[in-house]
């Protein structure tokens, strides 16, 4: 019983002493902080200003497929490997030991869940520097792209190509079964004739259409929206006020920095005048 009562004066006297101690020294916590926040400030004004440039980026797409799914695309921007050495140069991480690592990091992916589109930020000493690295990554993007999708275009065109020809062929074909048509003399004896060129003209007709209808899909498939290279799907944002370093965070963060080391400055000092006291 009577270790109890020792142990709740102990707290008590502790509870006062916490109390007496913010008061005794609560201007001089106040001063450090106020002395950080200046330091923070001070900071603020002359480390080097950066600024962010912002857009979205919409896959490739061919025939109205895209080239790759959004979220394939997101990962391949995490791999070091992915990016050419032009594009560590135009966002300023050649100097770094592991540029790819660097790059990837800074660009903060972020994958749309609504919409297959992939938000990427850059951040620069210049606005104009911000959107070159932008800019860059797109081109990086398009030229990967342009492998992947290469046998499915040379494919595709090929098949135009072939079908351009046959039109051409059936077409030819269609004149010159109407000059005949036109000349031939339908009270002939020879009946089967006419009605043999009747019925080649007819199914002539019907393969142009057909053919026609082929090379329209075509070019309509390899013509822009339905095939076109990865692009931004707004203009690049990039504002004109700094992102980095914020005053009002250096001023906080300084407050509290200063205050801190205050706090842990004077308790420890009264730790050890307590402490050479008592021996």
């Amino acid at each position: 019983m009577n270790e109890h009562n020792h142990e709740t004066d102990e707290d008590e006297w502790s509870l006062t002493e916490l109390i007496d101690f913010l008061r005794e020294t609560w201007i001089k916590i106040v001063a450090s902080g106020i002395i950080g926040s200046s330091l923070g400030i001070g900071y603020a004004l002359i480390a080097p200003s950066k600024f962010q440039a912002t857009s979205s980026i919409q896959v490739g797409k061919v025939a109205g497929d895209d080239v790759e799914a959004p979220s394939v695309l997101a990962e391949k921007l995490k791999m070091p490997t992915y990016y050419m050495p032009s594009t560590f140069t135009a966002c300023n991480v050649t100097e770094e030991e592991e540029p790819g690592v660097a790059l990837a990091k800074k660009l903060n992916l972020k994958l749309n869940k609504n919409a297959p589109v992939i938000t990427i930020t850059s951040k620069e000493k210049s606005i104009e520097d911000a959107r070159k690295c932008l800019e860059s990554v797109l081109d990086n993007i398009r030229i990967n792209q342009n492998m992947l999708v290469k046998p499915l275009l040379e494919t595709k065109n090929k098949q135009l190509d072939n079908s351009k020809r046959s039109l051409e062929s059936a077409e030819n074909l269609s004149e010159m079964l109407l000059s005949k048509y036109k000349n031939f003399n339908f009270s002939d004896p020879q009946f089967s004739a006419a009605a043999l060129l009747l019925a080649t003209t007819l199914n002539n007709d019907i393969l142009l259409k057909d053919l026609r209808t082929q090379v329209s899909d075509l070019e309509i498939q390899l013509a822009p929206p339905r095939t076109k290279e990865a692009f931004f799907t707004t203009p690049i944002y990039a504002s004109s006020v700094r992102v980095e370093p914020s005053a009002i965070l250096m001023v906080l963060l300084g407050g509290i920095a200063g205050g801190v080391l205050a706090i842990a400055y004077l308790v420890g000092r009264r730790v050890w005048l307590k402490t050479k006291i008592t021996k």
